[in-house]
């Protein structure tokens, strides 16, 4: 561990003295949050003014994805700028062969220690680094925390993926590196809290920042302030909206809230101007709480409910102004963007995948990030959610390939955001091209690619499964 990060902080020696105008970053990353559940993409019921401000001072993406459609392995391609068929990480869970295909064991997965993380090299590059909030990285010893990937400073961050403890969301936690408060407490508002201290301990010195804010909400279980319970209550039955998850709603609120509280302080201290802001969410919004139309699915799946989510980059003085973007993005691309934002050099050998947005942020409208790959070729328990299968999309088209039936779709994305009509049988070049770029890529990371064969329910005990196979 400790050669890693000689090697990272050698790579970077010149850029050790901290050189005015490099800024601070302020990454919000929000579990499960959905495409449509902020005002400024939509929602006509949650009250998001705070961010929708912030969408009005940068820019807002209609097309950014996050890198897996469940948490553990998006959250891991944010901090190492790699596809997950390129780490290996496709699932929060180690996965084990049964039938020709991948499906979840008991193990909780994790992020290796010799991954080069983003953290690692802004730290090597003269940032000062915090975590605050999930991280789901580690193990289940908790071995592998934040602290041991490049960031100075770990608050609550361990292997649980939400909230611990008969309380959830209210105090007494049971949480691993946060002590309790007050009976009652919550805890989007006690982590905002921590997420303001670390970063006023920060700007007592004389180098910039990077303070990763990491919300449990709003991933279940569903708590939110019984007050705010009670005013989306009655604004879904004034508005005439069934099947409307109000507690939900009240956990946007207090999200927007603390992001408000965040910006504030960052006002009061002069420090706004010199600070980029990112939010997004880590994969699609959850069935139960939320809906993503029109796109088609939620959390868990491979159409575009389960990846696409909002974005929003505000870098003062550089962003246009309430600009918008339709250009696909990838939650690699984080990576490559804050390094060339923070003067760090490229590290193109550890952010494989990643590809830099400051063209895009800049006002370059040819930009093009390139073909953007999803590999989750896992079966899960949960039958609802989305079929083992990769996806590729480049422009406005979008290929899939599920395993278990060998089943493909072509859509184009301009035409069918819904994901409707499927074109594969209409366009065979297309689907072939889209294949060709899939599979070289998924090739390229050798990555464990389930068979598509007809596979028996239960194989000869006496001959080895060699279904599974790298490509």
């Amino acid at each position: 561990m400790k050669l890693k990060k000689l090697f990272v902080a050698m790579m970077l020696v010149p850029l050790f003295v901290f050189a005015e105008g490099k800024p601070n970053f302020l990454f919000i990353l929000v579990d499960d949050m959905g495409w449509r559940d902020l005002g400024c993409y939509g929602n006509e019921i949650h009250e998001t003014p705070n961010i929708d401000k912030l969408a009005a001072g940068g820019m807002r993406f209609t097309d950014a994805y996050a890198a897996c459609p469940i948490c553990g392995p998006s959250r891991a391609a944010i901090m190492t700028g790699r596809f997950p068929s390129n780490t290996g990480f496709v699932d929060n869970y180690i996965s084990t062969t049964k039938n020709g295909m991948l499906v979840r064991s008991e193990d909780r997965q994790f992020l290796e220690l010799n991954e080069v993380t983003l953290a690692e090299t802004l730290e090597a590059g003269g940032y000062q680094t915090g975590f605050v909030g999930k991280w789901h990285l580690s193990g289940s010893n908790e071995s592998r925390l934040p602290t041991d990937q490049g960031f100075d400073v770990n608050v609550a961050g361990g292997w649980w993926g939400h909230p611990r403890g008969p309380h959830g969301y209210f105090s007494p936690y049971a949480m691993f590196a946060l002590e309790n408060g007050p009976k009652g407490e919550y805890l989007t508002d006690r982590l905002t809290s921590e997420a303001i201290g670390v970063m006023d301990r920060f700007s007592k010195n004389d180098a910039p920042w990077l303070l990763y804010m990491s919300y449990y909400t709003v991933h279940s279980p569903f708590h939110s302030k019984p007050e705010k319970t009670k005013k989306y209550t009655e604004k879904a039955r004034d508005a005439g909206v069934e099947k409307f998850n109000a507690k939900y709603a009240g956990m946007v609120d207090s999200l927007d809230e603390n992001v408000g509280r965040m910006l504030q302080w960052l006002a009061e201290k002069g420090v706004r101007e010199h600070t980029v802001i990112i939010i997004t969410s880590d994969n699609g919004g959850h069935r139960p709480a939320t809906h993503n139309r029109p796109l088609r699915g939620h959390k868990g799946d491979l159409y575009e409910g389960g990846i696409r989510v909002p974005l929003i980059i505000d870098w003062p003085g550089v962003t246009e102004l309430g600009s918008e973007s339709a250009t696909p993005v990838h939650g690699v691309d984080y990576f490559a963007t804050m390094l060339e934002m923070a003067g760090v050099p490229s590290q193109p050998e550890d952010h494989q995948d990643s590809v830099s947005l400051v063209p895009l942020l800049k006002g370059n409208a040819t930009f093009d990030r390139g073909p953007m790959v999803w590999h989750y070729p896992v079966a899960k328990p949960i039958t609802s959610l989305s079929k083992p299968g990769s996806v590729v999309r480049n422009g406005d088209w979008k290929y899939i390939h599920f395993y278990e039936d060998d089943r493909r779709e072509l859509y184009n994305l301009k035409a069918d955001i819904g994901e409707t009509n499927n074109l594969i049988d209409a366009l065979p070049e297309k689907a072939a091209g889209m294949k060709a770029q899939l599979d070289a890529v998924l090739e390229k990371h050798r990555a464990m690619v389930p068979s598509t064969e007809q596979v028996p329910s239960k194989p000869p005990k006496q001959k080895k499964d060699k279904r599974q196979r790298r490509m």
